[in-house]
């Protein structure tokens, strides 16, 4: 019955995704333009230390138009606060423009930047006052964004060098930078998939999982806040479906190839692309372990189901109860 569910999201994404074929020209123009710009964007990081906590990330449109700069957004606890406008001179421009209501509002942070030095001392100071402060927004605030705070505390688990939660699993970057991937379809509501075009659902969590080589493959992970009876790990999943399925047709796509590169990985897409797909949430007398090891066909493709179920504290992964084990 569940497996019937999970096919049927397959079925309807497939079916959204040939039905409104301009993904493809636009994806594959994504790719080209993202490779083109690759070697600055990456120059440009490098050029800059990262100051815990405050963290960088890029997006697509910053990604397409890197030429002479490149624009990041930089976040604490997975909410923008600033941007960071990197130059080819390596003298770097940090502006708070359009941002400072929410800092105030959320983090009582009434410090106003316009395109001033990052060296300087006004981005000191800015960097300063994200560090000493305690914890994410003000808790009257904090309705709608544990999700960014917990999917911030993965990636930065996932991007550790060692001692991670998920042993062999990291997160992908573009350039070296934390980069949110676009999906052209929304299934943020769990009962309907639905074509978005450009305003369509990021993935929450996209990573590499695998022993290296020809043994790692694509985790698409959705996460959510909570595990409850209202809305339990399956229909996490069936969304966590929905983008794994859009980045198979991707993959097949005429910028497959250059996605695939883009992702991280060398050589030639396989003949048989196996993905895996998980719910990511914390750990509830609702954890469901009726999926583990379940496989979904599309064509001669793959999708792999996983739960990952966790405990935190203080922002910090401390117990995981996972199907995504590697020997």
């Amino acid at each position: 019955m569940i497996q019937r569910e999970f096919n049927d999201v397959i079925n309807k994404t497939r079916s959204l995704l040939n039905q409104n074929d301009e993904w493809r020209n636009r994806y594959e123009g994504y790719a080209l333009k993202i490779t083109k710009n690759l070697d600055f964007i990456k120059s440009v990081r490098e050029s800059f230390r990262q100051w815990h906590p405050l963290t960088v990330y890029l997006n697509t449109t910053s990604a397409q138009n890197a030429k002479k700069t490149v624009v990041f957004d930089l976040r604490y606890y997975g909410q923008t606060v600033a941007r960071l406008t990197g130059h080819e001179s390596g003298k770097h421009k940090l502006s708070t423009k359009g941002l400072e209501k929410n800092n105030l509002r959320d983090f009582d942070c009434d410090i106003q930047l316009n395109g001033v030095d990052w060296v300087g001392s006004e981005a000191a100071e800015f960097r300063k006052y994200f560090k000493h402060r305690k914890g994410p927004r003000k808790a009257e605030n904090n309705s709608g964004n544990e999700e960014h705070r917990l999917e911030s505390m993965w990636l930065t688990e996932l991007l550790k060098k060692g001692g991670k939660a998920l042993p062999h699993t990291k997160a992908v970057e573009i350039g070296k930078v934390r980069f949110p991937m676009p999906t052209p379809v929304s299934a943020s509501n769990h009962k309907s998939v639905k074509y978005s075009g450009v305003h369509g659902g990021g993935i929450d969590i996209f990573a590499r999982t695998g022993t290296g080589g020809v043994n790692t493959y694509l985790c698409i992970m959705e996460l959510k806040d909570e595990n409850v009876k209202s809305e339990p790990p399956k229909d996490a999943l069936k969304q966590s479906i929905a983008y794994a399925t859009f980045i198979r047709e991707l993959l097949r796509s005429e910028g497959g190839r250059q996605w695939w590169t883009l992702f991280g990985f060398n050589g030639e897409i396989p003949k048989q692309l196996i993905l895996y797909a998980a719910c990511v949430m914390p750990s509830s007398s609702c954890n469901d372990y009726s999926f583990k090891e379940m496989t979904l066909d599309i064509d001669e493709d793959v999708i792999k189901l996983h739960y990952i179920y966790f405990v935190e504290k203080d922002n910090m992964i401390t117990e995981i109860d996972t199907s995504l084990k590697w020997a």
